[in-house]
């Protein structure tokens, strides 16, 4: 009851158009994250993230998460996984590229928005791609990364992107 309290309270976190820069470029605080440490782990945990959800390889997407991993999709639905196991079997990124056409994704925009020791919060946007590397779409979202057991990855995430089949994380 308490995990479904604290994930009701992230649901209800509006998610901010990301920040522009004066040129309206978007900004990715990952490309230079100076000599902030957690934004360097936090962002080479996004950056795993990311290689390893388009490499298609469940097992090592899974690998790049921390669990229970939890995610809010679309009109407000609530995923939780509670092992790595249980997330590669039901995350067969085929799926997605049958569904959508879809090829791969790239982050446009990540900024480290709240930070602590173990838990970092990134107000990110993503572009998913067909074959021909044309958009299929843009999503604004909520990544929140922890450091568990010594290992930072992706446990929380927020998007507006639907889900397109029972229990996938796309």
């Amino acid at each position: 009851m308490k995990t479904f309290r604290v994930l009701a309270a992230l649901a209800a976190f509006a998610v901010a158009p990301v920040a522009q820069a004066a040129d309206s470029s978007p900004q990715d605080e990952c490309l230079s994250p100076g000599s902030n440490a957690l934004l360097k782990e936090g962002c080479a945990a996004l950056d795993n993230f990311m290689k390893t959800f388009n490499s298609r390889d469940g097992k090592a997407w899974a690998a790049s998460l921390n669990f229970p991993h939890s995610r809010i999709a679309g009109n407000n639905e609530l995923q939780v996984w509670e092992t790595p196991e249980e997330y590669a079997k039901s995350n067969d990124v085929a799926e997605l590229a049958k569904a959508k056409n879809w090829d791969h994704t790239d982050w446009t925009t990540r900024k480290l928005v709240q930070q602590g020791e173990d838990k970092l919060h990134f107000v990110t946007q993503f572009t998913r791609f067909d074959k021909d590397n044309k958009p299929i779409g843009t999503y604004d979202s909520l990544y929140i990364v922890t450091k568990k057991n010594g290992k930072w990855g992706t446990q929380f995430r927020s998007s507006f992107v639907g889900i397109i089949g029972k229990k996938t994380a796309f």
